[in-house]
């Protein structure tokens, strides 16, 4: 097999490890919420996306190819990321093709696998995102860059044109894109002067950026608005940690910790140095490339931009990076190179060694992409079947930030009505309040997923409201987001059982009220408890709520610090009555009976349950009374209440 052939298969070898890391398990995690935008936006007509994209911190070009894809391949997860594996792959192609023009075959090789197996690059190719986009236009831009100052005639004027296009769709594609353009201009102006070419070519360059100019001339009014109005990090930053953290992002993904990665580092670090490195015949090459990794990192770091939310903007400088690891890993082989041709045949493996060491110590990062939990994306597909699977007539759902609206509702088609409240940043609390007010009446049952809450409400008028209005009834945390689930009735003010309970001696029980029954399996029990306190309390203490069956055994409980977990015990005010409202979530298939009620209080940090003194009982709990619930599972009346008392205290008739 000839020389071109064996390369030509390693090629294809490389690009399809490349397809097959980025198609596997493809469709295996659940769209988060911006991949739920993406989702929702490609449904809706072209002037919609247009116009949508108006009041999006991201233009339009991404959501338009994703539009026409749809129409192609369907609208499951798998073929709606397929574009982003789709681009990803073309990268890897594309950075093999830079390196064998700017450096040679061996080192575009070499760099096509190390971007086949990047990590950061696999991460975003599973993504229904922009972001693999905006690396495939980096790639392509600086590709038909160097051909354009390479080459004349009818390949020049093409190479041109294509430069045009590709950075006019870089500027649609993502508002980071002009850092690449800014990188395009700095390595023009150093060819430009570093070979002493005319100010005809100065005026060919001015008018290539004015065409792509005026290519996005529609879009910029609006894109200079997204820009200025674009919030930074915040967070500042010590410049080494955020350098090495960057390095980390580049080399090894977001999906391995810096602790683990250490390895990897050394090697990467000692494989960039050695391609940072300028050999004279390509010290033009290695020089753009630097340029184009490290300016548009500086100018992340300049305008504030670094935090992990936003290292996605990396993909733009992936394909230099790889290059100029390829190119270190050549470097580093120049000694074997240089022996005689039977010893370099005989050592021909060191020339791979520095790339395959590395390609192995990426495996681990690679591994927790797929497999650990702590790297998944937020399982909107599971809150949506949990939901489906305990719905029941008269539900309704929350979204307490507006945006989980797109993704959510790609998976929750039918059935409860969505509310995504707040609808404005900042949040106005009186129309926050009139629309809860209106909910509440409306519905037995609410489920409220809590996502963002920092930006969507920051103070947190859903929940405060719903903690006082409604019964919270227990939540989970699934990723990032936070299912709750509330029952909704009537809000007895004063205790219809009082009585004098002592918790923890100096913790009193003034009362209770029970939600009347029966109840079915779904429902819940609204409780409301009414606490004071003779001293300020120096703990914080969790409520639980235990429904016990006959046999004594548990079968359904809440787990709560007070008011839904907004006011803890150690800012109570000694004196001040607190109203506590609780609700219990009767299990779907909770058998018809009657069933025991019980609560106390226990430590926060230890779980060690505190003494109660109700007369002459003392225990680590009190008993309030039994509740009976029935077989049947038809929505009764309003919900939470019948006209019948089946509720009674332990000992009464």
């Amino acid at each position: 097999m000839s020389k071109a052939a064996v390369r030509t298969l390693v090629l294809v070898l490389i690009l399809l490890l490349a397809t097959g890391l980025r198609l596997y398990r493809l469709d295996a995690q659940s769209f988060w919420n911006d991949e739920g935008n993406s989702a929702r936006a490609a449904e809706r007509p072209l002037p919609t996306i247009i116009d949508t994209a108006r009041g999006d911190i991201h233009p339009p070009g991404y959501y338009l190819l994703l539009h026409f894809w749809r129409a192609l391949v369907g609208q499951s997860e798998f073929a709606l990321r397929a574009l982003s594996a789709f681009c990803s792959v073309l990268t890897v192609a594309l950075i093999y093709h830079l390196g064998r023009r700017l450096l040679g075959l061996p080192i575009g090789l070499g760099a096509a696998l190390l971007a086949g197996l990047s990590p950061l690059s696999v991460y975003y190719a599973q993504e229904a995102r922009m972001y693999a986009l905006l690396g495939l236009v980096s790639a392509a831009s600086t590709a038909f860059l160097w051909a354009m100052l390479h080459t004349q005639g009818a390949r020049g004027r093409s190479a041109q044109l294509g430069y045009t296009l590709t950075a006019a769709a870089g500027l649609y594609t993502h508002y980071a894109f002009p850092f690449v353009l800014l990188t395009h201009n700095l390595i023009f102006v150093t060819w430009w002067v570093g070979r002493g070419k005319t100010g005809r070519h100065l005026g060919r360059w001015v008018a290539i950026q004015a065409m792509v100019l005026l290519l996005y001339l529609p879009w910029l009014p609006t894109a200079l608005g997204a820009v200025t109005g674009w919030p930074s990090a915040g967070q500042g930053y010590t410049l080494g940690p955020a350098l090495l953290d960057l390095f980390r992002a580049l080399l090894v993904g977001i999906t391995q910790p810096l602790d683990q990665a250490r390895w990897a580092l050394v090697a990467g670090g000692i494989l960039l140095l050695a391609g940072l490195w300028p050999r004279r015949k390509r010290a033009g090459a290695v020089g753009a490339l630097a340029v184009w990794l490290l300016l548009p990192i500086g100018l992340i770091l300049a305008f504030d931009l670094y935090k992990p939310a936003y290292l996605k903007f990396l993909l733009a400088v992936l394909p230099p990076f790889h290059l100029l690891l390829a190119h270190g890993a050549f470097n580093l082989s120049l000694p074997v190179r240089r022996l005689p041709l039977a010893t370099r045949r005989v050592m021909g493996a060191a020339n791979l060694a520095p790339l395959l060491l590395l390609a192995v110590l990426l495996l681990p990062s690679l591994r927790n992409l797929y497999f650990d939990p702590a790297y998944a994306r937020d399982d909107y597909r599971q809150i949506a079947a949990d939901i489906e699977a305990l719905a029941r007539p008269g539900d309704g759902i929350i979204l307490n930030a507006a945006n989980q609206w797109e993704v959510f509702t790609y998976y929750h088609r039918a059935g409860a009505p969505v509310y995504p409240i707040p609808r404005s940043r900042p949040p106005h609390p009186d129309q926050v309040t009139a629309e809860l007010e209106e909910i509440g009446a409306t519905h037995r049952r609410l489920f409220a997923l809590y996502w963002g809450d920092a930006e969507s409400d920051p103070q947190k008028l859903v929940e405060s409201w719903l903690a006082t209005h409604a019964y919270p009834a227990g939540d989970r945390w699934v990723g990032h987001v936070r299912l709750a689930i509330y029952g909704l009735g009537t809000l007895p003010q004063e205790p219809t059982v009082p009585l004098e309970a002592t918790v923890g001696g100096t913790i009193h029980l003034r009362g209770y009220a029970v939600g009347e029954g029966p109840f079915a399996p779904g429902e819940v029990i609204p409780i409301t408890l009414f606490w004071e306190t003779d001293e300020p309390v120096p703990e914080r203490y969790k409520l639980f709520v235990h429904l016990l069956d006959g046999a004594g055994n548990l079968v359904a409980q809440t787990d709560a610090e007070p008011l839904g977990n907004l006011l803890p015990t150690t800012l109570w005010s000694p004196g001040e009555v607190v109203i506590d409202r609780h609700g219990v979530l009767l299990p779907p298939t909770l058998p018809a009976g009657e069933y025991t009620l019980s609560v106390g209080l226990y430590n926060l940090m230890t779980g060690e349950r505190l003494p109660v003194v109700s007369g002459e009982v003392r225990n680590d709990h009190l008993v309030l009374g039994t509740v009976q619930v029935v077989a049947d599972s038809a929505p009764s009346g309003g919900g939470m209440t019948r006209s019948t008392p089946l509720w009674r205290r332990k000992g009464e008739a």
